[in-house]
């Protein structure tokens, strides 16, 4: 044998090829997570949620006002309450397409749908809302919400 200790040679050669794999394999797959991980301020999420949510309070002149005002938690609460009214409007949406549902129709589905987030209402987050039927509705192409048809959506029955 070349070495007294094979088996310590043998580990350290496997460890650094490990090392060296994993290290590759992360910055070609996670490169911007790790990017914005050595950044020193955080970055916001890229999901169409976040960046509506970001329109949102942008657009709303008294956004920041009223974000401030708001518990953080109930923020939290609100927009997991978006998030699952997204998924919701984008499967039933599909639907409505897939079925071929008509204007009116289509207002009353959104307006059931709404009626469980009625705490959404009023909020920077129906903007966002707004902006992701339009975006849902866009992507199948068969149905085109107007601004009054979307505040016809809003007002519950």
């Amino acid at each position: 044998m070349f070495t007294s200790k094979p088996w310590a040679v043998y580990v350290g050669i496997t460890t650094g090829a490990l090392l060296i794999y994993y290290v590759f394999v992360g910055w070609k797959y996670f490169r911007t997570e790790i990017s914005s991980l050595l950044r020193s301020k955080p970055q916001k999420r890229q999901l169409d949620s976040g960046t509506l949510i970001t329109e949102a309070q942008k657009t709303s002149g008294s956004g920041q006002q009223e974000e401030d005002q708001q518990p953080a938690s109930q923020n939290q609460a609100l927009s997991a309450q978006m998030e699952d009214l997204f998924e919701h409007l984008a499967s039933e949406i599909e639907e409505a397409h897939q079925k071929n549902y008509n204007r009116q129709d289509l207002i009353q589905m959104m307006q059931l749908i709404l009626q469980e987030y009625q705490a959404l209402k009023g909020t920077p987050f129906q903007i966002a809302v707004n902006k992701r039927i339009d975006l849902e509705c866009a992507k199948y192409g068969s149905i085109h919400l107007s601004e009054g048809d979307k505040g016809q959506v809003w007002r519950m029955m």
